[in-house]
């Protein structure tokens, strides 16, 4: 699932965090990795949460995003989020 925030660019879309653009929550229940690929993401600047990137699981540290293909690597049995920053 996915979450916009808006911006200029983008008509009746109100802005409510100052920090994230864009928000993408991918929940992995299997029990083994999963690839994920949404081509329409391809070239966001996602990268997981800080929180999850300073979280002692370090299952959900091995959660990757690969910009250039837009497809998403989530460890088995985790639920990853990753993030856009504003650009201000």
């Amino acid at each position: 699932m996915s979450i916009e925030d808006g911006h200029d660019g983008l008509p009746r879309l109100s802005q409510v965090d100052p920090i994230y653009s864009y928000i993408v929550v991918i929940i992995n229940s299997c029990p083994s990795e999963i690839s994920f690929l949404s081509p329409v993401l391809r070239a966001r600047t996602l990268q997981l949460h800080p929180i999850q990137l300073t979280s002692t699981d370090y299952a959900v540290k091995d959660s990757t995003y690969e910009t250039s293909t837009g497809c998403f690597n989530v460890p088995a049995r985790t639920t990853s989020v990753f993030v856009e920053l504003r650009k201000i």
